[in-house]
């Protein structure tokens, strides 16, 4: 869990927590996320926050957004660029 400014907390989920990377990863998240949110609003119109995130390796990731006061989820795709976490870009 990782306390917000606004008081809430985030879940971050990460399935193998033996892993050796987890801190230079969870470090590159904290550093990454605002970037991440802020271009996720422009396309979400500030209708949806985050839920929690999943890093499931250590390339790749899961921001899981919810709706605010409605039942629907819109998950974005992160991967490590080796400096930080970047949206995946569709191929």
């Amino acid at each position: 869990m990782i306390p917000l400014s606004d008081k809430s907390d985030l879940e971050i989920t990460i399935p193998n927590s033996s892993a050796d990377w987890i801190e230079s990863r969870i470090r590159g998240l904290c550093a990454s996320l605002g970037d991440i949110d802020r271009r996720a609003q422009k396309t979400l119109r500030d209708e949806f926050v985050i839920g929690w995130i999943e890093l499931d390796s250590p390339d790749h990731g899961v921001v899981d957004y919810w709706a605010v006061g409605v039942n629907s989820e819109y998950p974005i795709d992160i991967c490590w660029t080796g400096d930080v976490w970047e949206e995946e870009r569709a191929t």
